[in-house]
């Protein structure tokens, strides 16, 4: 009998559905495991397509990692100051997501905003 997530799971790549199987059990439902156990079991991969895939998945993980650590370098872009500057008790995202360079320079706006406010109504 087929379940909702068959066809899902068929349109996948095998990195993905080996992404899946190895991941936090809780970011998918029973029967989209379920799913993707079995049309990972249906392809029927060589161990050398395995390796291969698990290769793949590091790569990728590595380039992100590469990528975070580059953005987590960059300046604050000119429409988060003003808006830090504006609106300088909203929350910010950039050091829960790892942008430290973000979150100093957002903070540093945030503070020049309580400034600017501070000025012109006390």
């Amino acid at each position: 009998m087929e379940n909702e997530f068959d066809n899902v799971m068929r349109k996948r790549t095998d990195a993905d559905l080996f992404k899946i199987l190895n991941g936090p059990p809780d970011d998918y439902q029973p029967a989209a495991m379920d799913a993707a156990r079995i049309e990972f079991k249906r392809r029927n991969l060589s161990e050398t397509a395995i390796v291969s895939i698990k290769q793949e998945i590091k790569r990728e993980e590595l380039i992100e990692a590469a990528e975070l650590e580059t953005n987590s370098k960059m300046p604050l872009d000119a429409f988060s100051k003003i808006s830090a500057l504006l609106f300088p008790f909203r929350a910010s995202f950039y050091e829960s997501a790892g942008y430290h360079t973000q979150a100093n320079d957002y903070k540093k706006w945030r503070l020049y905003g309580i400034g600017f406010y501070h000025f012109f109504f006390y």
